[in-house]
């Protein structure tokens, strides 16, 4: 995991998780909230095909699945 402090920019800005360009919070280096990345550690992108949710400004975000 990597935990990114407030205006600190990832280190892995060419992600799969950037997509489109600039949409991943952690890569904003004006942010103003720590910025927490589960598919990175400080060496590695851990892939699962996953994309963020570009309104997630603590990369805590999860998607809510309501039932019918």
């Amino acid at each position: 995991m990597l935990i990114l402090e407030a205006g600190t920019v990832c280190p892995h800005k060419n992600c799969p998780y950037d997509q489109p360009e600039g949409s991943c919070f952690g890569t904003r280096r004006n942010r103003q909230s720590t910025f927490t990345c589960e598919y990175a550690n400080e060496a590695k992108i851990f892939s699962d095909g996953v994309v963020r949710n570009p309104l997630d400004q603590t990369g805590k975000m999860r998607p809510i699945m309501e039932q019918n």
